[in-house]
């Protein structure tokens, strides 16, 4: 089965996060979508393949949080039917709470590098539950419900129809790598951070082969054993410096700031990000962002210091 990855230009960033054309018998689908300010490049890439949006047989997002799904609506008033998980698709009919959410979480940025998403009508749009399977373009793909990171998250296992899933289209689930480098970047944003889910989420994906690809939105190709292997111990290591960090933020917002930047910023220069990135994928919003989080699923009864 042969994937195409598209660069959706997170951030305005060159390798920031994919979305992936899917190559079948019959046609061709689309998992991610990037943010709404991606549609264009998207359609000019697909443009260099012959392809037009009106062309493609599905999208399908492994979750509702813009980087991901924000220029759905741009493709569903194309024609493309939109799949996504039961709990994410009435935001995705009705944006305006996902774009409030997107607003506070990221600021000054949002307007540049996230746009609004237009509303997708409920013709359009086909939530899906865990198990679920949608068939197009002669390709058979497999919801795999992989809460953690977000309620609304699927894994989509994808391969020939009538043949056994090559790939997993993991999200957001296996957490991000950084252009260029090694460094498993850890996403954890409000507000629906859920620890002890995520261990589930870990266990389901253990089942599936070690040897299977598993496509990262922000990473790419991988191989699933050896990246969970990486994921696991990463999140063990991060979780419990993360939960003193958000407690300390309670009286000291910018000693805690300072804390994480001081554990966070030395691993990613060893794992290999350029510092021109840095301030880009790991500054002040991204930890902002992931204290806050962390706070919220403390709070919440939601976290655990590790995943496994």
């Amino acid at each position: 089965m042969r994937v195409t990855s598209l660069d959706t230009q997170y951030l305005g960033i060159p390798g920031t996060a994919s979305a992936f054309v899917v190559h079948g018998p019959s046609g061709h689908a689309l998992i991610e979508c990037g943010c709404a300010v991606a549609f264009d490049g998207l359609r000019a890439q697909l443009a260099d393949m012959g392809l037009a949006p009106r062309d493609l047989k599905a999208l399908l997002v492994t979750h509702i949080h813009l980087d991901h799904a924000g220029s759905a609506g741009h493709f569903a008033r194309e024609g493309v039917p939109v799949f996504v998980h039961r709990r994410g698709a009435r935001h995705l009919e009705e944006p305006s709470r996902l774009i409030a959410g997107s607003r506070a979480v990221h600021g000054a940025r949002y307007q540049r590098y996230f746009g609004d998403p237009l509303p997708i009508a409920s013709h359009a749009l086909h939530p899906i539950d865990d198990g679920g399977v949608v068939e197009v373009a002669g390709l058979r793909f497999e919801a795999i419900e992989t809460p953690g990171h977000a309620r609304h998250h699927h894994g989509w296992l994808a391969g020939i129809a009538g043949k056994q899933a090559e790939i997993i289209f993991v999200g957001d689930v296996l957490a991000m790598i950084s252009p260029g480098s090694d460094f498993i970047s850890i996403p954890v944003p409000p507000s629906d951070i859920d620890i002890p889910a995520w261990r589930g989420s870990i266990t389901r994906l253990r089942a599936l082969p070690r040897e299977m690809r598993a496509m990262l939105t922000h990473g790419g190709d991988r191989a699933l054993g050896a990246h969970l292997d990486g994921f696991v111990a990463r999140m063990n290591e991060e979780l419990p410096v993360l939960a003193e960090i958000a407690n300390l933020a309670k009286t000291d917002p910018r000693g805690a700031d300072a804390r994480y930047q001081a554990f966070l910023l030395p691993r990613a220069r060893a794992g290999g990000v350029r510092e021109e990135l840095i301030a880009s994928l790991l500054g002040e919003a991204f930890r902002r962002m992931n204290i806050d989080g962390i706070a919220q699923a403390i709070e919440a009864g939601k976290f655990a210091d590790r995943v496994e």
